[in-house]
């Protein structure tokens, strides 16, 4: 990805000090991206694509495609993807399906085969009962209040 962000910055005449300051991080964010000291965050992927709409997320996150999308803001060569639930409501009727019993008619059930269980040799100390003594709730005024349970 660093690569494509030079890329970016080269195509819109940006130093990595005027690139920074366009996008609103710290110099040193995209200094250390170009260095490969630092991966770009999210936080840095999300305001290079509020800063340049017009490029295209999946050449920016992945490589793939053309650098910008078209007039209408479509990423251009990007396959159209199916939507996950045009079937959905075929699927939740197949599901409501019953199997129809008729008079008469056994339902054969499987058999269940109960395995034995294996007693195995444990040492087990027993532990006393915890109480609880003290309950505290720090709330987001950064104010607390402690609870003591009544003896």
């Amino acid at each position: 990805m660093k690569d494509r962000i030079r890329q970016l910055m080269e195509t819109e005449n940006f130093s990595s000090s005027q690139f920074a300051d366009e996008i609103d991080v710290q110099r040193a964010v995209i200094s250390h991206i170009m260095t490969e000291r630092n991966r770009p965050t999210l936080e840095v992927v999300s305001k290079i694509m509020d800063r340049f709409p017009n490029i295209n997320p999946d050449w920016l996150l992945f490589g793939k495609g053309q650098m910008r999308r078209d007039e209408a803001g479509h990423a251009p060569q990007t396959p159209i993807s199916q939507d996950l639930f045009a079937n959905a409501a075929q699927i939740r009727h197949e599901e409501k399906k019953t199997p129809e019993i008729r008079p008469g008619s056994e339902v054969k059930r499987p058999a269940v085969i109960v395995q034995p269980t294996v007693k195995e040799s444990v040492n087990t100390r027993e532990t006393p009962a915890r109480k609880a003594v003290r309950i505290t709730v720090f709330y987001s005024n950064n104010t607390y209040e402690t609870f003591v349970p009544e003896k």
